[in-house]
């Protein structure tokens, strides 16, 4: 009799769970699509947020995470080809360009990865400063000091890149709006 009742009571619930099933993933894609319809590139930011398996069941907090996973990703290869480039360029101009900007690229890196840990430890507005205060000046710098310098010729994948990593950190401050 037991067993019975214990049946009546786990068939319905079996049930429910998997109709309700794909109701689940349709708000959680509907909260990718709110919260980065509240950023500056709603398409980039959904790419980023996709990208990652875990953005499927992730809150906001956890969304915010994947979106400064990106970030510090975008950052790296910013740093990296641009340290190649200082390091190989032979045009002497391009080298002193490049020698003000490969170290702060670098602390854009590291100041956008230092955000997911203020997120973790200190909350939404730690983070928000992790990258106003520190990241994004750095990349502004270089993008400024790359325009006083028309005559040098900055290859097209290093601005490209900057401006990719300067639209990721404003799309980590739209997603961080949400708390």
């Amino acid at each position: 009799m037991a067993n019975f009742r214990l049946c009546l009571f786990t068939l319905p619930l079996i049930t429910l769970t998997f109709i309700l099933q794909p109701f689940h993933v349709m708000s959680d894609e509907a909260m990718i699509i709110n919260v980065c319809s509240k950023t500056p590139n709603p398409s980039l930011c959904q790419t980023c947020l996709h990208g990652d398996p875990k953005s499927a069941t992730a809150d906001v907090k956890g969304l915010a995470t994947i979106s400064i996973t990106c970030g510090t990703r975008d950052a790296d290869k910013l740093y990296t080809d641009t340290d190649n480039l200082y390091t190989n360029t032979k045009d002497p101009a391009l080298h002193n360009l490049l020698d003000n900007c490969w170290w702060r690229f670098l602390g854009a890196r590291d100041n956008i990865d230092s955000a997911g840990r203020m997120l973790s430890d200190k909350g939404s507005d730690a983070a928000k400063l992790a990258i106003t205060r520190d990241a994004m000046p750095m990349i502004t710098y270089c993008s400024d000091l790359f325009k006083k310098s028309p005559t040098v010729a900055v290859p097209k994948n290093i601005t490209d890149e900057m401006n990719v990593v300067s639209t990721d950190c404003q799309i980590i401050l739209g997603i961080l709006s949400n708390f």
